[in-house]
């Protein structure tokens, strides 16, 4: 086994000072600028590249995964796709639209993903790798053999019969609902960690496809079975795991859901898709749930048999100040549950939370970013109706078993670092170091040509825009005032 190749590597850490001076980041004394210049430059002299195949890699696969997912390291993505698969990709997006379904097909291509700390800078080269086009609403054509790459996508990529960083699979999401901070997502997530509530760790890292830079993308992890393993205590691994999908009328767990596994090929899709365990697809717990959640007279300890309680409080008081109205209370959707084996109890997971903190473009379904929804709102905000999700109903609406127990958690969250601009400021001027130069892709694409494809943290076009986003500072003020005055 042959050991990384050094390369050399120059880090320009002049452009990370003036990037820390235009995002309005204090001045660093000179101590701290020395330190800093002296940290990129050992960066510079301890860099290697390793194909993950061949080469003894300098860190194990855990130590590869935190390296992976910490904002304070820089990741850069690139990957190498040929033409013929890119007109694959196209053809194969075509064919299953024609279905009414999406692509389930990975096709080879090669990636190359280099983690810069303070003290080295990592390529690791990821040969024959699988990779298909990710996403619901927002896959669409995006090459023909004149034009190129005439669209942006997000792409799904598969390490095949090994893993890197601990993951068999890696997600890639170009910034489609145009966050000029860049990291709301990447918030919202480790908010949510911080409670105590299971989520996908997300990074931001340059992108470039087939030669191409194509900005800055965020790259996820997947909530699957390495997730589950890799966090959830052993007596509990082993359960099945759902994927909770609009599929026509929403995943409100209602006895109209259907459940089930998917099937690309012939259309067929679930409010309730099995993840885990397809082999046996025993959907007992599944069934039960939503048997109890809508049994007449159900009560509070009925409730509490089938649903983690101090999870889901935590997991709804955290998305009721993300604001996210494509959830599970307000638009049924983007959402897990996994059963832990040793109780059988129901845990909420949250997923692809990529309109929160005042991400309204191109959808504003309450007209002020969701700022004006109380806490213990009786409606499914986004669609303007009163809520049929009996969970919400039994346990945190007005009403419910546990406003009590809700308020208590609502008011954790409230006094957290999390809903400060100081703590929100101080992760983003982190990511403007590493990404502010970057952002920008090489030419236009047609699906990203009112983007502005530039970093700042106060970009604005206020709470009531349906063609933009609100700053995080507006949100906050806002919905901290709505929660203040309905929590009393």
């Amino acid at each position: 086994m042959n050991f990384c190749k050094k390369v050399t590597v120059l880090l320009v850490t002049t452009a990370i000072a003036v990037a820390l001076a235009a995002c309005g980041a204090p001045d660093a004394n000179d101590k701290a600028q020395s330190e800093k210049e002296n940290n990129s430059s050992s960066a510079s002299n301890n860099a290697s590249v390793c194909n993950i195949d061949t080469d003894r890699l300098p860190y194990n696969e855990e130590s590869i995964y935190q390296q992976l997912f910490d904002i304070n390291n820089k990741i850069e993505v690139e990957l190498d796709v040929s033409e013929e698969t890119l007109k694959q990709l196209q053809k194969d997006y075509e064919a299953y639209e024609k279905k009414g379904s999406k692509s389930p097909i990975y096709r080879e291509a090669a990636l190359k993903i280099t983690i810069t700390t303070e003290t080295d800078s990592v390529t690791y080269a990821i040969n024959k790798v699988g990779i298909r086009m990710k996403g619901n609403t927002s896959r669409t054509d995006f090459y023909d053999s004149k034009d190129g790459q005439y669209n942006l996508i997000h792409f799904k990529v598969d390490f095949g019969d090994r893993t890197f960083a601990t993951l068999e699979k890696l997600e890639l999401r170009w910034n489609k609902n145009d966050d000029s901070t860049y990291i709301r997502e990447y918030y919202a997530y480790e908010m949510y960690r911080d409670f105590g509530v299971l989520a996908p760790h997300i990074n931001l890292a340059t992108m470039k496809v087939a030669g191409e830079h194509q900005g800055v993308f965020t790259v996820c992890e997947p909530v699957d079975e390495v997730f589950i393993d890799k966090y959830v205590a052993k007596k509990d691994q082993g359960g099945y795991l759902y994927k909770c999908n609009w599929a026509g009328i929403g995943a409100n767990l209602t006895s109209k859901c259907t459940i089930g596994v998917e099937d690309e090929e012939k259309g067929k899709f679930y409010n309730y898709d099995l993840k885990t365990k397809k082999a046996v697809a025993d959907h007992t717990k599944m069934k039960n749930l939503i048997a109890v959640l809508n049994r007449k007279g159900v009560t509070k300890e009925d409730i509490a048999k089938v649903v983690d309680m101090d999870n889901f409080l935590a997991f709804e008081a955290v998305t009721y100040f993300t604001g996210n109205p494509d959830d599970i209370r307000n638009d049924y959707n983007n959402y897990y549950i996994y059963f832990l084996a040793s109780s059988g109890k129901a845990v909420f997971i949250p997923y692809d939370v990529d309109r929160v903190f005042g991400l309204t473009k191109d959808w504003n379904p309450t007209g002020d970013a969701m700022t004006s929804v109380e806490p213990f709102s009786t409606m499914a905000e986004s669609m303007g109706i009163e809520q049929a999700n009996p969970l919400y109903i039994h346990t945190v609406n007005k009403g419910g078993f546990y406003t009590e127990e809700f308020k208590e958690t609502l008011e954790k969250a409230a006094a957290s670092k999390w809903l400060t601009t100081e703590h929100f400021n101080s992760i983003y001027e982190t990511a403007y170091a590493h990404y502010a130069e970057d952002t920008k892709p090489v030419k236009a694409y047609s699906n990203a040509q009112n983007h502005a494809f530039s970093m700042s943290n106060t970009l604005s076009d206020g709470l009531g825009s349906t063609k933009g986003n609100a700053s995080f500072a507006e949100y906050l003020e806002a919905k901290m005032a709505t929660y203040k005055k309905y929590s009393q």
